[in-house]
């Protein structure tokens, strides 16, 4: 009898406790679906660093990111500086860190590249509509003057430089036979071209519902550059990662 009264009164309690150890577990798998495991397995000089992304061994140089988008900053000693989920980060050699990479409830956009493997998307600028192509080898936005004078974006009396225009190879087949010609860009006087860029902040950087404020960006007179151009400055503000072709940005 007494054994009676003990499972009525236990089984109400373990069935309460086995409730929660289910939802507790399937809470764990979901945030474990979410969750990237980030190590920095070396560090090789200062130019780039091998990380074991979700247990694959990535290598990463400065300046560039990878297609799950981390970008290495810098090294020092045995410690990496990066970007990586849209905020900086720091390890050092073996340090091992479980990283959130929950995207669903967060503002995304999806751009297709095109044959020639550009991304090419239109976007706001303080505004203005321009047609852009994303660029992870970019250091910064790099407006053409034909954009910033249609926005009527003021940059004539920022702080500009002098560059020489860079040479150019042409690319010709004659019976077989792959030919390049270099060229050096040349003004009416003979002298090499030289044009100006100049610093221009941005209030505000649009790309589908992907917004970014504050941002840098160049306005350059460079010969032959028709389309805008953003790069790493918007891109590490941003959670960008690029596969099958589709560069998907998410906005954390």
């Amino acid at each position: 009898m007494r054994i009676m009264k003990f499972l009525m009164v236990a089984l109400p309690v373990l069935r309460s406790l086995l409730r929660v150890s289910v939802a507790v577990s399937v809470l764990s798998s979901s945030a474990a679906l979410f969750a990237t495991t980030l190590q920095l397995a070396s560090v090789s000089a200062r130019s780039s660093a091998q990380f074991m992304i979700d247990g694959v061994r990535r290598e990463a140089r400065v300046g560039v990111f990878t297609d799950e988008g981390l970008l290495l900053e810098r090294i020092k000693d045995d410690t990496a500086t990066f970007h990586y989920n849209g905020l900086p980060q720091r390890m050092r050699v073996g340090e091992m860190a479980v990283i959130d990479s929950q995207t669903q409830g967060f503002i995304s956009h999806q751009i297709r590249a095109d044959q020639k493997n550009k991304y090419l998307t239109p976007a706001l600028l303080n505004g203005g509509n321009v047609q852009a192509e994303i660029d992870r080898t970019a250091d910064v936005i790099v407006i053409p003057v034909a954009d910033a004078d249609r926005l009527n974006l003021q940059y004539k009396d920022k702080k500009s430089r002098t560059l020489v225009a860079p040479k150019q190879t042409i690319t010709e087949t004659k019976d077989g036979v792959e030919i390049k010609t270099v060229i050096e860009p040349k003004d009416k006087d003979g002298k090499p071209l030289k044009y100006k860029t100049y610093a221009l902040p941005l209030t505000s950087v649009r790309i589908g519902a992907v917004d970014v404020y504050g941002v840098n960006a160049i306005v350059s007179e460079k010969p032959g550059l028709t389309t805008t151009v953003i790069g790493r400055d918007f891109l590490k503000h941003v959670s960008p990662s690029w596969s099958n072709r589709t560069l998907t940005l998410v906005r954390r």
